[in-house]
């Protein structure tokens, strides 16, 4: 019930930011990379695969370090579902609704870590993580300064 009167009250859909599917393809592609990189300097090359094979506590050890780094090569994929919508009197964030009147003024913020760009969406409520969204900014000056 309180849901469906906070939509009502969100007002009418001005844009909305999809996820950017190139962007989460390449972080998945590199961080994929990096991890069997990793994973056979760790192994000292395709000689050094025969060593740590030969017994099994290092079969386990090796499976185990490769499914731990191949999560976190895929962990982009969880960006898949992210959604940004503006409307008249709020915002909508991955399925939660917000009004003008909690989160206050939004601000957005880009920050570099190594080679690869992060985007914040900053309100006084919350920081929002965007990086994963295609052109958020964007939708935003479409709604709210056109």
């Amino acid at each position: 019930m309180i849901r469906k009167l906070q939509e009502n009250q969100m007002g009418e859909k001005l844009a909305q930011a999809f996820p950017n599917k190139t962007k989460i393809a390449i972080c998945i592609v590199v961080r994929t990379c990096l991890v069997i990189v990793i994973c056979l300097a760790g192994v000292r090359g395709i000689n050094g695969i025969k060593e740590w094979f030969s017994s099994l506590k290092g079969i386990v050890i090796f499976c185990v370090l490769f499914a731990i780094g191949i999560f976190w090569g895929f962990y982009p994929l969880i960006h898949l579902r992210d959604l940004l919508i503006f409307y008249e009197n709020g915002i909508r964030v991955n399925k939660r609704n917000y009004l003008f009147s909690q989160i206050g003024k939004i601000r957005f913020c880009d920050y570099q870590t190594g080679i690869l760009t992060h985007q914040m969406m900053q309100t006084d409520l919350r920081n929002f993580d965007v990086t994963y969204l295609a052109r958020p900014k964007r939708a935003y000056n479409q709604a709210y300064l056109n």
